[in-house]
C-alpha cells in the first residue's frame, strides 16, 4: 500500500518527510523576524491546522523544552544524539512534523480528521508530540505511559491534557470506547513480543467502532543498522528479534530504560496488527525522514 501526501512544509514523497530548502528565501526571512528564528514550522503546521480545522484553531503556548534526563528515554539512537534533541528548534520542530503527519497519513486514508473529538498518545512521554494537538479547540487529549517520570512532568508543565501511568502490561485506566485515535510513535518497537498481543487488544478496547490507530514498527533501515548477520538470519527464519538493554546494539534509550528494541518482519507486522484491525497503510520509513520508522494506519471495524 502506498500513500502519496503533501507536506506543509513544502515535501512530496511516499510518506517519507524530508525537509527541503525554502524557495522563497524573502518570505522565509520575513516570517523568521516576525516570529522568530526556530518558528517556520510552527508557522507552517499552524497554516495547515488552519485551514483543516479552521476556526477551532487556536494558537497556544507549546510549554517548555523537556530536561534532559526525559528526552533520553525517548527513542535515541545514541548518546551523541541528546545535546541536538534538546536544542528547541529540534525538540519542538520534530514534534510538530509528527503531529502532522499523523493528521496528514489518515486523511490520506480516507479519514475525516475534523471529526475526531478524543485523542490518546499511548507512550506519550515529555508530551513532545501531544502538546502539539492543543492547537485544535474541542479535542480530548490524553497521555499515558508507562514511565512515571514524564508523567509527573507533563501534569506540571501541560494544561489541558489528561496524563496517566499504565503499567508493563495492559489494562488502561479509560473506559470502552473512549477515543477516536490512538496513536503509539515508537512504542511497539520496545515492547516485548509476548505482550504485544494483549496490548492491541487493549488499545482496541478504549478506541471507539470506526476509530483509528496509528503506530510505528521497525523498517528495514534498522535491520541494517542494528542487527548482525546472525540476528537477520534468525528474524529471516523466524519472523522476530529482540534485543535486550544489555545488547551492545541496542539502541541508547533502551539502555537508559533497561527496555527492549523489537524486529518483526512485514508477514509477521501484518499478522499481528492485523488480528484486531483493518489496515489502511504501511508506510516504508514514514515517521522520521528517511530513516525513520515505518508506520501502520489501522482502523477498527465498525462491528466486530
Amino acid at each position: 500500500m502506498r500513500c502519496q501526501v503533501t507536506s506543509p512544509y513544502g515535501i512530496t514523497s511516499a510518506l517519507a518527510y524530508q525537509y527541503k530548502r525554502y524557495r522563497e528565501s524573502l518570505y522565509r526571512l520575513n516570517v523568521s523576524r516576525r516570529f522568530g528564528s526556530w518558528a517556520l514550522p510552527e508557522w507552517w503546521y499552524l497554516r495547515y491546522l488552519n485551514h483543516r480545522f479552521r476556526d477551532r484553531i487556536k494558537s497556544r503556548d507549546v510549554g517548555p523544552v523537556a530536561p534532559p534526563e526525559l528526552i533520553k528515554t525517548e527513542a535515541l539512537m545514541h548518546a551523541n544524539q541528546l545535546d541536538d534533541a534538546a536544542k528547541p528548534e529540534s525538540y519542538f520542530g520534530s514534534g510538530r512534523r509528527v503531529a502532522w503527519t499523523i493528521l496528514s497519513m489518515l486523511q490520506e486514508c480516507g479519514a475525516d480528521v475534523t471529526a475526531m473529538r478524543s485523542v490518546l498518545e499511548f507512550g506519550c512521554g515529555s508530551a513532545r508530540v501531544l502538546r502539539h494537538f492543543r492547537h485544535i479547540e474541542g479535542l480530548l487529549l490524553a497521555g499515558t505511559d508507562a514511565n512515571p517520570m514524564p508523567i509527573e512532568w507533563d501534569r506540571k508543565n501541560l494544561p489541558r491534557i489528561e496524563f496517566s501511568n499504565n503499567g508493563l502490561q495492559p489494562p488502561l485506566q479509560y473506559k470502552d470506547g473512549s477515543f477516536d485515535l490512538i496513536y503509539a510513535i515508537s512504542v511497539f518497537t520496545h515492547i516485548p513480543l509476548e505482550w504485544q498481543g494483549a496490548w492491541l487488544d487493549e488499545l482496541c478496547r478504549v478506541l471507539r467502532p470506526g476509530g483509528y490507530l496509528l503506530c510505528t514498527v521497525h523498517g528495514e533501515c534498522f535491520f541494517d543498522l542494528m542487527l548482525s548477520d546472525e540476528d537477520r538470519l534468525k528474524l529471516q527464519r523466524e519472523g522476530n528479534v529482540t534485543l535486550d538493554a544489555k545488547n551492545p546494539r541496542a539502541s541508547y534509550s533502551s539502555r537508559v530504560l533497561g527496555s527492549w528494541d523489537v524486529f518483526q518482519t512485514r508477514e509477521e507486522i501484518l499478522k499481528g496488527f492485523g488480528r484486531n484491525f483493518k489496515l489502511l497503510c504501511y508506510g516504508r520509513e514514514a515517521v522520521g525522514g528517511k530513516g525513520g520508522q515505518d508506520a501502520l494506519a489501522l482502523r477498527k471495524p465498525v462491528r466486530p
